[in-house]
């Protein structure tokens, strides 16, 4: 069930994200964990027959349409089954950045904003994107606007921009080749 709030703008988003990821696509993104300055390439795969695969950095984590999932470094090729989120914690990051994390950081937003989120539009790569921009108040009393983008079609996350993370989509294709979901 796809999580409800009061706010249209971010409940725009928030659908995009639940619905999930219905075409075969790869998203390139920078990411920038702000607490240490550290940059990061990452990407989203996803497949009918294969899955969701992410990379971040030099780990993959792979989701199987079957519900097996696998912890891989593309370095060395090992995988391990399960999800070993430690791998990338040190970015501040986790898996499902890209949906469901993402969701449920627009969820905690929404409760401490200080007004109703305000929607834009834009594209990246010719793929529409929606957008909410939350107005929060961080803990130097000041209002700060918390960014989350959706691509429409594709159904996670284009950018995100908040106190600990900036993430970019920085090219789509409707594409994605089977060693993306392997290590």
């Amino acid at each position: 069930m796809t999580p409800t709030v009061e706010d249209q703008s971010a409940q725009a988003v928030i659908d995009i994200l639940a619905l999930g990821a219905p075409l075969t696509f790869t998203v390139n993104y920078r990411v920038l964990t702000k607490f240490g300055n550290l940059s990061s390439d990452a990407a989203f795969a996803h497949h009918p027959d294969f899955g969701n695969s992410i990379s971040i950095g030099d780990v993959r984590f792979i989701y199987a349409p079957d519900g097996t999932s696998f912890t891989c470094s593309t370095a060395t090729g090992e995988c391990k089954p399960g999800i070993d989120e430690s791998r990338v914690s040190d970015r501040q990051l986790v898996s499902t950045i890209f949906q469901s994390s993402a969701i449920e950081r627009i969820l905690q937003d929404t409760r401490v904003a200080v007004g109703m989120g305000t929607s834009t539009t834009s594209s990246v790569n010719d793929q529409p994107t929606t957008c909410t921009v939350i107005p929060v108040v961080d803990s130097n009393a000041a209002t700060q606007a918390k960014t989350y983008c959706a691509f429409d079609n594709l159904g996670v996350l284009a950018s995100l921009e908040t106190a600990d993370l900036s993430i970019s989509a920085i090219s789509v294709t409707l594409d994605a080749q089977a060693d993306q979901f392997a290590g």
